[in-house]
């Protein structure tokens, strides 16, 4: 297929066709990744490339290239095909593991799982509110014996006022990081230049990165790579007689400490080295040290005696640390971004920003507004006001982290060290009451992980909307209507995959280790709860005070490669610490030796690595569901 050309004088810039099929495909999207990971747990969006995206938008490029051929005034412009695929990533933010089953599976786990013996009766629900969970044990047993039509009202009905709670709890929360990423994206895309490694395979499907990348032989070069070791693995799980290519995790089996602890998989995901390639050095190399800088902890604290403390090396805690130090870095650097920017606000000056995805002042005040409803929301949930305030503002200011990560190294971000679960037992639970107990609880659903983000999802859309040198403001629509399509076709699929086969019953993806995770912390922390370590708060100061050296360190000395980017995100990388490694290794060989000409001329082979692990993941998904069977899946 040919690179599309794109005419940025033709009006509309954004279609109504482009909307509508951006809404028609959220509900197929949001069902497709249900059923995979949902019913099968085929992993498609826990990485920051979601794969059905991905997929969409190679087959609206071949149908492009045929309307080209055929009917050239029907076919797609680069902003039609930029607005689809920006509305389906949204929608992978919301259907997706980390986020949507989540929340299902919170809503009913404590009246479906409670039992005499756990007690949780007397110690739980007298303090849970009511109206933001579902009690009903006859729709339960719908949803998790399956087999029943989840459209009549005694199934659907006691979903509903939780489920509204909740997706107005998702709608602010969305349009919360809306508004913070419109005062960042100037920033961080036109000053910085971050380099955005999710962005490149998209916007070079679209010929906007990659001119002619369907005409480059290394890009079928590099998909037929992943495409045959993902045919043949996938034949292999079903007929074992078949040969089996390693690059899921692999975990080695280990006797002895200290290596029995380690946990350390090692993996060869195409996709993860394909993407790695476009992240820079530094950030590459770190990323994979710091993952095991925390393990040699490990080694080095058996060897001294500290493994006889318990949750030594304390890594929850070296992340709290790490990436509170982080976030206030990156206000800290744009700094003079964000003092021009408050004091037009406040002063009512002439801002710039006509062509942003909506004025300052309304992103300022909308977020602020934002900020405080979610304060008033966990308020409701039972929590007193100064734990509500801490918790709803370092949520922003770990997705702010998040979203920078993204934009810099387009890593797996596997963060829940800063969650209220995690953070509040730093002081003495006494201390905190039943109420912020159980609010910390009931928000670990999208805390955990934090994976498939919205903010960056959303900045990495105006991202490509600026390389394709679109105003901003006209993906506000897109942006709004995919957001709200999303908020409920992704319950809604969520509920029919459940009532269809049955969440308990069939469903291998449904998240157990969620509901088990909030109602076993629940329980332990309102019976028996944590006094104050002191072990704990050394850790977090002492990360703290290694992630402000290495910041320093970093603008100092831009020879030495220890990002502090690197110690926030790489101890989570336990997928893909390995592909980082090997990304890096192969970039350094190839600039150090090739130079950037050679760098340049490879690009369409690493991003042929990623398309072609993704093609081969969607297709195997779609195979399992057909033949209802597992299939095999690329990551995990």
């Amino acid at each position: 297929m040919e690179a599309l050309n794109f005419d940025r004088h033709r009006r509309p810039v954004v279609t109504p066709r482009a909307i509508v099929i951006g809404v028609a495909l959220i509900p197929l999207n949001a069902y497709w990744i249900m059923v995979a990971e949902f019913r099968w747990y085929e992993i498609l969006t826990l990485n920051p490339l979601f794969v059905t995206p991905v997929f969409f938008l190679l087959l609206l490029a071949g149908v492009n290239a045929l309307l080209r051929a055929v009917r050239p005034s029907w076919a797609f412009t680069v902003a039609e095909l930029l607005v689809i695929y920006i509305m389906l990533a949204v929608s992978c933010t919301v259907a997706t593991h980390d986020f949507g089953i989540n929340l299902i599976t919170m809503l009913g786990w404590g009246a479906w799982f409670a039992t005499p013996e756990n007690k949780w009766e007397t110690t739980i629900f007298p303090y849970s509110p009511k109206w933001a969970l579902v009690w009903d044990k006859d729709s339960l047993h719908g949803f998790m014996d399956g087999g029943v039509s989840m459209y009549n009202m005694r199934m659907l009905g006691p979903w509903l006022m939780p489920l509204a709670v909740w997706i107005g709890f998702m709608l602010v929360l969305f349009g919360t990081m809306m508004c913070l990423n419109v005062m960042v994206r100037k920033a961080w895309i036109e000053d910085t230049k971050l380099s955005f490694p999710v962005v490149r395979l998209p916007l070079a499907m679209v010929g906007l990165d990659t001119p002619r990348l369907y005409a480059s032989k290394l890009l079928w070069i590099g998909a037929a790579l992943p495409i045959i070791s993902g045919t043949l693995n996938g034949l292999s799980q079903i007929y074992p007689a078949l040969p089996h290519m390693q690059t899921r995790a692999h975990w080695p089996a280990f006797s002895d400490p200290p290596w029995n602890m380690l946990g350390a998989p090692y993996s060869f995901y195409p996709f993860a080295i394909g993407l790695g390639y476009f992240v820079p050095l530094d950030v590459l190399f770190s990323c994979w040290f710091f993952y095991l800088f925390v393990k040699a902890q490990i080694v080095l604290g058996y060897f001294v005696g500290l493994t006889r403390l318990p949750d030594y090396p304390y890594a929850m805690e070296q992340g709290i640390g790490a990436w509170t130090t982080y976030g206030i870095l990156s206000l800290y650097v744009t700094r003079h971004h964000w003092k021009r920017l408050l004091h037009a606000i406040v002063n009512r000056l002439p801002t710039p920003d006509k062509d942003e995805l909506m004025p300052y002042r309304v992103a300022f005040y909308g977020a602020i507004a934002g900020i405080v409803a979610l304060i008033f929301f966990w308020r409701a949930i039972g929590m007193t006001a100064l734990p509500a305030t801490i918790a709803v503002l370092i949520y922003f200011l770990l997705a702010l982290c998040i979203t920078r990560v993204r934009a810099e190294a387009g890593s797996q971000h596997t963060v829940w060290d800063l969650e209220p679960m995690n953070l509040f037992p730093l002081v003495d639970t006494k201390l905190l009451g039943r109420g912020n107990i159980i609010g910390a609880g009931l928000s670990h659903w999208f805390w955990r992980l934090n994976r498939s983000h919205a903010m960056p999802t959303q900045l990495e859309g105006l991202k490509m909307w600026q390389a394709a040198g679109l105003r901003p403001r006209d993906l506000l629509l897109p942006l709004v209507t995919a957001t709200v399509v999303s908020s409920i076709a992704g319950p809604w699929a969520i509920l029919q995959v459940g009532y269809r086969f049955g969440a308990a019953a069939k469903c291998v993806g449904y998240a157990r280790w969620t509901g088990g995770e909030i109602y076993g912390w629940l329980g332990s922390m309102l019976n028996t709860g944590r006094r104050f370590e002191l072990p704990r708060w050394i850790a977090v100061f002492g990360s703290s005070g290694l992630t402000l050296a290495l910041w320093v360190l970093q603008i100092r000395y831009t020879w030495l490669w220890l990002h502090p980017l690197g110690y926030c995100a790489g101890p989570g990388l336990i997928w893909l610490w390995c592909p980082f490694m090997i990304a890096w290794a192969v970039k350094y060989v190839i600039v150090r030796y090739g130079g950037q000409k050679v760098y340049h001329t490879l690009i369409p082979f690493f991003l042929g690595l990623a398309l072609g692990d993704y093609v081969t993941g969607a297709v195997w998904s779609l195979v399992s569901n057909a033949m209802q069977i597992p299939g095999y899946q690329i990551f995990h």
